[in-house]
This record gives C-alpha cells, sequence and structure tokens, in this order.
C-alpha cells in the first residue's frame, strides 16, 4: 500500500495516479509500446539498408583496387601484402552483406510476429489491453471520484461559512466598539453571529463526515487500482523482456571485430544492454506514472482570511506620522501564517509572538515588530492581543 505523502506542490497533486482520470498514461503506455515496436523495426531496417550499402561499396572498393594492383609490377611478399587487403575487404563485404539480411529477415520478421500477437485489437475500440485497463481503472475509480466531488462540494460550502462567520465576527467587534449604537442593534448583531457560528460548525460537521466517509473508502480503492495497475505492469515486463532480448540478438549479429578499440565501443554498448533491468524500468514507471507517485491525500484545509493589498503610494506618503505610536508596544500571537509580498512586510507563522508598535491604518495594516528586531507591516486580521 502506498504511504500519503503530505504538504505537496499543486502540480504533483494533479498529476497523481490516484487523483481522477490520471491512470491514462498507464493506458496509454500500451499504444506507445506498440509504437516503440515500430520504430525498433524501423530503425534497424535503416541500419540493415546502411550494412547492405556499405557491403557494396567495400566490394566496389575491393574490385577497382584489385585490378589496378594486377596491372602493377609488383611481386613477392609485397604484392601478396597487398592483395590481402582485398582478400580480407571481399570477407568483410559478406559479413556485413549477411548482417543486413539477418536484420530484415530475423529480427525484423521477429519483432513484427510478436507485436501481432502481443498487441490484439478489439474491433472499433484500439487495441483490446487499452481498452481492458481503461474500462476496469474507469469502474474501479468511479465511486471514489463521486465521494471526491462530494467533499470538495462540502468543503467549499464549509469555507464559505468560515467566511460569513469572520465577517459577522468583524461586524460584532464594530458593534461593541460602537458606544452610540442602541443594545437592540447590538444585540442582532450578536445572534447574526451566532447563527453564522453555529452554521460552520454544522458545515464542518459535514465535511468531517464526508472526509471519514472518504478516507474509509480509500484502502478499498486503493487496493482496486493496484490490483489493476500490476496486471499492467505484468504486461510491461513482458514486453521490456523481449526487447531485452531483441537487443541482444541485434548486438551479436553487430559485433563482428575482434579489433580492441572496435571491441570495446561493442563492449561498452553490450554492457549498456546487458543493463536493461525489467524491475528497474517497472519501478521508474510506478514512481512517475503509478502508485508510487506522490499525492495529496484530502484533509481539513482551514479557512484562511483574505488579505487587503496595500497600495503602495498611499502607505509611503502617509508616514509613520499618520498613526499612533505604540510606547513599548503591545504583545500579539500571529493567528495564521503570513509571508511578506513586499519589503517593508512582515513574515511569521501560527503561534508566534511579537509587538505591536503601530495602530491599524484605514487599510487594515499595523506595523509591528519581530523578536529578532525586524521591523515591517503586517496585516491586523491575522493576530490576536496577547492578553
Amino acid at each position: 500500500m502506498a504511504s500519503l505523502p503530505k504538504d505537496l506542490p499543486e502540480d504533483a497533486r494533479k498529476q497523481s495516479f490516484w487523483m481522477p482520470g490520471n491512470y491514462v498514461h498507464t493506458v496509454h503506455r500500451t499504444e506507445q509500446s506498440f509504437q516503440s515496436c515500430n520504430d525498433i523495426v524501423a530503425c534497424f531496417m535503416e541500419r540493415a539498408k546502411v550494412e547492405k550499402q556499405y557491403a557494396q561499396q567495400l566490394s566496389q572498393w575491393s574490385s577497382k583496387w584489385k585490378s589496378v594492383v594486377d596491372s602493377r609490377p609488383l611481386y613477392g611478399s609485397l604484392m601478396r601484402a597487398w592483395q590481402c587487403f582485398f582478400t580480407s575487404t571481399e570477407r568483410l563485404s559478406a559479413l556485413h552483406s549477411s548482417i543486413s539480411q539477418s536484420l530484415i529477415a530475423e529480427e525484423g520478421a521477429r519483432v513484427k510476429t510478436w507485436q501481432k500477437e502481443t498487441f490484439p485489437k478489439k474491433i472499433f475500440c484500439g487495441f483490446r489491453e487499452s481498452y481492458d485497463n481503461n474500462t476496469s481503472f474507469s469502474r474501479a475509480q468511479k465511486p471514489w471520484s463521486k465521494k471526491l466531488m462530494k467533499l470538495e462540494k462540502v468543503r467549499v460550502a464549509y469555507h464559505k461559512a468560515s467566511q460569513r462567520e469572520q465577517a459577522a465576527l468583524d461586524k460584532e467587534k464594530q458593534a461593541n466598539d460602537n458606544s452610540e449604537m442602541s443594545q437592540e442593534k447590538k444585540q442582532k448583531i450578536v445572534e447574526a453571529r451566532e447563527k453564522a457560528t453555529e452554521e460552520k460548525e454544522m458545515a464542518r460537521d459535514r465535511y468531517e463526515k464526508i472526509l471519514e466517509d472518504v478516507s474509509s473508502y480509500t484502502p478499498r480503492y486503493m487496493e482496486e487500482m493496484e490490483a489493476i495497475f500490476e496486471q499492467s505492469q505484468e504486461e510491461e515486463r513482458k514486453r521490456i523482456s523481449f526487447l531485452k532480448q531483441v537487443f541482444l540478438s541485434i548486438h551479436r549479429h553487430l559485433d563482428v571485430t575482434n579489433n580492441e578499440s572496435v571491441k570495446a565501443v561493442y563492449s561498452e554498448l553490450h554492457q549498456t544492454l546487458m543493463a536493461i533491468d525489467e524491475q528497474d524500468d517497472l519501478k521508474w514507471w510506478k514512481n512517475n506514472h503509478g502508485p508510487g507517485m506522490p499525492t495529496d491525500w484530502p484533509k481539513i484545509e482551514e479557512w484562511v482570511p483574505p488579505v487587503k493589498k496595500l497600495k503602495r503610494k498611499k502607505r509611503d506618503q502617509k508616514g509613520k506620522e499618520s498613526r499612533p505610536v505604540m510606547i513599548g508596544g503591545v504583545k500579539v500571537r500571529a493567528l495564521y501564517d503570513y509571508v511578506g509580498e513586499e519589503g517593508d512586510e512582515l513574515s511569521f507563522k501560527a503561534g508566534e509572538v511579537f509587538l505591536k508598535v503601530e495602530e491599524e491604518d484605514d487599510q487594515g495594516w499595523c506595523r509591528g515588530v519581530l523578536s529578532g528586531g525586524k521591523e515591517g507591516f503586517y496585516p491586523a486580521n491575522y493576530v490576536e492581543v496577547v492578553e
């Protein structure tokens, strides 16, 4: 069973195998494997033409210069040495011609035959394996996707309720600070705030219940998806294993010399081919397009109040003298994390305590000083006074 990592970037959450519809990477792998076989055949058929052309050029070169040598007044060991070049070239020409024939008649035919047997097609539906995988993944994912949609719906409702409660709390605070407002109006505002809080709690209860339903269903969902995925992995493992043998067979055709420098080249190629490991390939696919991918499983996402964008010119023009400075400052505690967007804004974590040294302005910002001595602006609704 895959682990459940936390705090993932947005792209990782969207691309994860477990998210709705993302199994298509594995479904499409069948078509990609089929196309890879076509590419392999085309690649080495072209190499066969190169080998044939090379064999013809060697033969033409040998015939041309052999006739020249025969007409020259050379004799003895020097003549035999020179003629030996042409004899060896003719043998090499025959060898490269046989390589060309082997690549076409043996390897090309072998891959085509295997390809036809391994990738049966379903009428009007492409490859049977792709169709079956897509159907199975879709069937396994459908119930979980529906639950996920319900979860998203109640999450949005909970966040909206939290937003309404915050607005009611702000209104209640303003009413308490207004000495001219009648008690009757204040009471209505309190009742509205209580109602908003009650609605938020009800929305959170629904959110938690749906999340519990999704979480309880997740193990079953993962088990079904992994079972289908492993079937696909097994088919891909067979393909990788077969193509490894094809590559090694092609290598045996091409490795034609004992020259040390050339042998070193083919030895390096052979080592690379021998390094093909279906298990490592399958593991890579699993970690990049399968259950091994990181994902951000559903969890409660607390609502964070928005920050009013500060108008730079207005802030700079007013200056510090426009608001009273608090001698000694007032201790405040951060309610939420905040990362300053401007150079004169503070950044802090929820729970961090620092000093408020200037009252809130008409844009909802205060000036404060962190424990490390840095001074700057911060949103007033992100902190509370420490009693």
